[in-house]
């Protein structure tokens, strides 16, 4: 099954589907294997018995329903995705409640990130007399906002958590090289975008 379509088929006509997960999970996978996209009903069945449960499990997780939708969504579209992994398809919920909780650390920990790092921010802006003083704090957060994801979230854990560069690793499940080659290269990133911004007049009129 297209992973794009899985919203579209889990929005579609609810059918009365009575087979356990195991047999629901083995039609949707019996479908792909033929070519033809995946058991819709058997999609739309599991999606119906179980999104509702998934979605409780991130709300309390999160505190609030801002990225619930999302979370909820790409935790299906990862769940067809890696269908065939399923080891035990009559466990599918605990397995997607895993998925979603991968999602929803992932939005927790971008959260905390962003918080920490406009809480820096705000500290340099509020001992800043001069609004041209707060610039360097805000070509930083400027310059960050435009590096991805996979480099940017080993920095901030680095430079801005403080955590150790093993520790780095282990939280983003990659080497400690790769941990250091991405900080590296976010670290040229930021300099290049820094340096590549206009300075600011430094006087006022004659």
């Amino acid at each position: 099954m297209c992973p794009h379509t899985v919203m579209n088929f889990a929005a579609g006509p609810q059918l009365v589907v009575t087979d356990d997960d195991a047999t629901l999970v083995e039609r949707i996978r019996s479908g792909a294997v033929q070519g033809v996209g995946g058991d819709r009903a058997a999609f739309r069945a599991l999606y119906a018995r179980h999104s509702r449960y998934v979605a409780g499990v991130v709300y309390r997780l999160m505190g609030d329903d801002a990225d619930l939708e999302d979370i909820v969504q790409d935790t299906f579209i990862r769940a067809v995705e890696r269908l065939d992994s399923l080891r035990t398809p009559a466990q599918v919920r605990p397995w997607l409640v895993t998925i979603a909780v991968r999602f929803a650390r992932g939005r927790l920990a971008k959260r905390r990130r962003r918080h920490w790092l406009r809480k820096d921010i705000a500290y340099a802006a509020a001992a800043a007399s001069d609004p041209r003083d707060r610039a360097p704090a805000d070509d930083l957060y400027a310059a960050l906002s435009q590096i991805p994801d996979r480099l940017r979230v080993p920095w901030c854990l680095a430079r801005v958590e403080g955590y150790k560069l093993d520790e780095v690793a282990a939280i983003c499940d990659v080497s400690l090289a790769t941990v250091k080659r991405r900080i590296s290269d976010a670290q040229t990133r930021v300099d290049r975008r820094l340096l590549a911004t206009p300075a600011q007049p430094s006087g006022g009129a004659a």
